[in-house]
């Protein structure tokens, strides 16, 4: 019961992501408010989730979200510091250092893809709304973010379970894990699949019909 229930608060606080991500692309309030208030979903999202994953680091498997029971330790080398996670089995702790280790190896491209699909949307998407963009439009702004974020992500979706594992000692990443942590990293992963594919037709489409 208890792993249940950590379950379904790791989903709960897992929601704010799409959220997110529905206010960036489809901008249901306009480009100024719905950017602003997705922004602010993330700027407060780690206040709660960072915490909630940390505190319960030990008891879930960081690869499938159930419980860890007393499978292996994972350190991890985030860029706001150090963690302890753990896996509730051996091939789970292989398939984390697989995919972590290959993110690890690519960091620069995962943040040139993300960072940069950010920076595309959040930008460009205010200016166009205003007609200082050059004559783009703020759906060109949205397909230029997806179109870069697929290119990250799903590489890494596909590939990264692929790869050899991180070598032995904290495995070095890109990004925080804890959002992977509320749900599962295979989840996150497949999450990536789907909607990376999606968004890579999407963004090309896009580029295709400007061009």
């Amino acid at each position: 019961m208890a792993a249940a229930r950590l379950r379904m608060t790791g989903l709960l606080l897992f929601l704010p992501v799409p959220l997110v991500l529905f206010l960036f692309t489809r901008q249901p309030l306009g480009a100024f408010a719905s950017l602003a208030l997705g922004l602010l979903l993330v700027a407060s999202h780690r206040l709660y989730a960072r915490p909630f994953a940390l505190r319960h680091a030990g008891q879930r498997c960081l690869w499938c979200g159930g419980g860890a029971g007393q499978g292996p330790a994972l350190e991890v080398r985030e860029p706001v510091g150090d963690t302890r996670w753990s896996a509730c089995r051996a091939d789970h702790h292989e398939r984390l250092r697989r995919v972590l280790g290959w993110a690890g190896r690519r960091r620069l491209g995962l943040q040139l893809g993300i960072l940069g699909g950010l920076a595309v949307v959040l930008l460009l998407s205010p200016l166009a709304a205003l007609g200082r963009a050059g004559g783009l439009q703020p759906a060109d702004a949205v397909a230029g973010f997806q179109l870069l974020v697929a290119l990250a992500v799903l590489p890494l979706a596909l590939l990264g379970p692929l790869g050899p594992p991180a070598e032995d000692g904290p495995v070095a990443v890109p990004f925080p894990v804890h959002i992977q942590a509320l749900v599962g990293t295979w989840a996150v992963l497949w999450l990536f699949r789907v909607v990376g594919a999606f968004w890579l037709w999407v963004g090309l489409r896009r580029l295709l019909v400007r061009a």
